[in-house]
């Protein structure tokens, strides 16, 4: 089995370089790698966020949004009322439905979530910036050395 060896980059592959510096990036940042455990939003943080832009939920919305089994949802709602994120009522009118609203300190694990995505995605834009930035110098750099050869060749 042959081993790769690295290859030099010449002038003409850094065009190339730079894109494919920028898609490695763009998949990071898509597929939230480098966030805590790999993973930019769980279930659970899911859960809270719903819970936040709603007072009150039913399962069955939850279910419908996320698209989950109801009893993956009944295991992490039960969790998540255990470490109080959430709390679960039963309707006066109808005992047998239940209604989900988020508590503080489910909506301070949402913040600090939310905060931990903004702060990866904003380190993850700057290196893309600069590798954009890097790019357009070296493009530059290129561009004037041709500039210079022509004008050689023409002053000839």
């Amino acid at each position: 089995m042959e081993i790769m060896k690295k290859i030099d980059l010449n002038e003409s592959n850094l065009f190339s370089k730079n894109i494919i510096e920028l898609k490695l990036i763009a998949d990071r940042m898509a597929e939230g790698k480098g966030c805590e455990n790999g993973i930019l939003f769980t279930n659970m943080h899911q859960i809270l966020f719903i819970l936040n832009r709603k007072e009150i939920v039913t399962p069955k919305e939850i279910i419908a949004e996320l698209n989950i089994a109801k009893s993956n949802l009944a295991i992490l709602a039960k969790k998540m009322i255990s470490d109080g994120l959430i709390e679960s009522h039963k309707d006066n009118s109808n005992k047998r439905e239940i209604f989900y609203n988020i508590t503080e300190l489910g909506k301070e694990t949402l913040q600090k979530r939310l905060d931990a995505i903004d702060e990866y995605y904003n380190v993850e834009s700057k290196t893309a910036l600069n590798v954009l930035v890097r790019a357009v110098e070296e493009m530059k750099k290129v561009e004037n050395k041709r500039h210079s050869r022509r004008r050689k060749t023409n002053t000839k």
